[in-house]
């Protein structure tokens, strides 16, 4: 009869859970903020995170009924209501042994402790005690399973097969994004059963404190980021953000990936990322030897990322090795790593980005100086990148010395000569600076004929041309 719900569940889900002994009620979820499933015979099941879950705390959850109608609605007996939580991880499906809410308050705004009566009025909510799901048996979602008297179960040879639980909820979870929902079994004798069933709810599971975790559990953990950051890319994504909460624990795990000849290099890279979102001396030891890896990606990513530590000695290897030149697109990866990470660049840095071959590290340069706060300082930097061979490069340079506001025959002289240049969108920075800076209207459009185009460049050009050698010695005299 419920089948389908256990195959909708599995499509739907990639979560984990928790267990729950009864404990003291806690701080509950308002009804109104709650997420509330769909409503049968005018009756809706909710479950709510209390509190933030973390391996080394309680998982903390509360669920709850409400009347959607407009007449009571029939509960049953209490002792035949029960729930259970569908949970998932990843790929992990878990269902958990029936929880049993022994007790029940009634929740309104003038809420007080009522009796069971087996009868909700509309508009009321039955709020269940908070309790921890941390200790609750699970048991792994498989093909084939039936629901029999609103509980999943196994059936062979027309029988009621037992089965093994796959542990406890906080044996099988990892630190990440959980998902989870209730199922709740009313029995309402001739009115029929209901099963409910809530929305899905997403928990964030953090590690909390790593030391505190049972040295099986630590290993396990350690084993199990390991091998996510050599599965796939998008498993190594994942692993990097719960390396990170873990914090320096997982620093010899992380470094034992990076120097594995046999990792594919993404898992190595973002193995590295992880380590710089950790920082400590450790990591920057592990990020100043990946400076001169023989895989270009792992010494970008250590050039880019490894600025996240905001360790001294790092910074010193990196800065010598960017500014050599001998690495052009490390010099662009540590440019960039600046401008994300700390809001400015060392100058030597920059002046080696304007140097470099690489296009992407000029880029970089030019970007920093756009992004921030461009001054006359910038100039000698800005007029060299105006005459690039790339277009969006001298576009930038052009904006950027428009904010400057320079008037210089350096500067104008190095704009005339970038109008000249090829592409449109260069061409219209240029331009546009320098009616700016000359209070002219001669726009270059690049939606106009090649002719008007060509006309536009000629008339700055004859003009500077005019006005040259004035122009340069009132500068002087000003």
């Amino acid at each position: 009869m419920y089948t389908k719900i256990l195959i909708l569940i599995a499509a739907v889900f990639v979560a984990g859970e928790s267990p729950m002994p009864t404990s003291a009620p806690t701080t509950t979820t308002a009804p109104a903020r709650r997420q509330w499933g769909r409503s049968k015979a005018g009756l809706a099941v909710s479950a709510a995170s209390a509190d933030e879950w973390s391996l080394t705390r309680k998982m903390k959850l509360d669920l709850a009924v409400r009347n959607t109608g407009i007449v009571p609605g029939s509960l049953g007996g209490k002792e035949q209501l029960f729930a259970y939580l569908l949970i998932a991880q990843k790929s992990n499906v878990y269902y958990t042994e029936k929880i049993f809410p022994a007790a029940a308050r009634l929740s309104s705004p003038k809420s007080g402790i009522a009796k069971w009566t087996g009868k909700l009025d509309p508009a009321k909510t039955l709020q269940m005690p908070v309790f921890d799901i941390a200790g609750l048996k699970v048991f792994s979602y498989m093909r084939g399973l039936k629901v029999k008297d609103g509980y999943p179960v196994q059936i062979v040879g027309g029988k009621v097969r037992a089965r093994l639980a796959a542990g406890k909820v906080a044996d099988v979870l990892r630190p990440g994004p959980v998902r989870l929902k209730c199922v709740m079994y009313l029995d309402r004798g001739s009115e029929g059963t209901l099963l409910l069933e809530g929305r899905t709810i997403k928990v964030s599971l953090g590690v909390g404190d790593f030391s505190r975790l049972p040295a099986d559990t630590r290993k396990r953990l350690l084993a199990d980021l390991s091998a996510r950051m050599k599965r796939d890319a998008f498993s190594a994504k994942a692993a990097c953000a719960d390396a990170v909460r873990m914090g320096a624990p997982a620093i010899p795990a992380l470094a034992k990936v990076v120097h594995d000849a046999r990792a594919k290099d993404f898992a190595r890279m973002w193995a590295l990322t992880a380590l710089a979102g950790i920082g400590g001396k450790e990591t920057s030891d592990v990020l100043i030897e990946c400076l001169t890896d023989k895989t270009a990606g792992v010494r970008h990513v250590a050039a880019y990322h490894g600025l996240r530590a905001k360790n001294a000695r790092f910074d010193k290897a990196l800065n010598e090795r960017a500014i050599g030149g001998k690495d052009p697109m490390l010099t662009a990866w540590a440019i960039m790593g600046y401008l994300k990470f700390r809001k400015s660049v060392p100058p030597a840095l920059l002046v080696a980005g304007v140097n470099s071959p690489q296009p992407k590290a000029r880029a970089a340069v030019v970007e920093t100086i756009a992004g921030g706060r461009p001054d006359r300082s910038h100039l000698p930097i800005l007029r060299k990148l105006l005459i690039d061979d790339n277009a969006m490069i001298r576009q930038r340079a052009a904006r950027a010395i428009g904010h400057v506001g320079d008037k210089s025959p350096e500067t104008i002289g190095a704009l005339i000569e970038a109008l000249g240049l090829k592409g449109d969108s260069a061409a219209e920075a240029v331009a546009a600076t320098l009616c700016t800076l000359m209070k002219k209207k001669w726009a270059y459009r690049a939606a106009a004929t090649p002719k008007e185009k060509s006309e536009i460049i000629q008339k700055w050009q004859q003009w500077w041309k005019r006005n040259k050698a004035t122009y340069r010695t009132s500068e002087t005299k000003n």
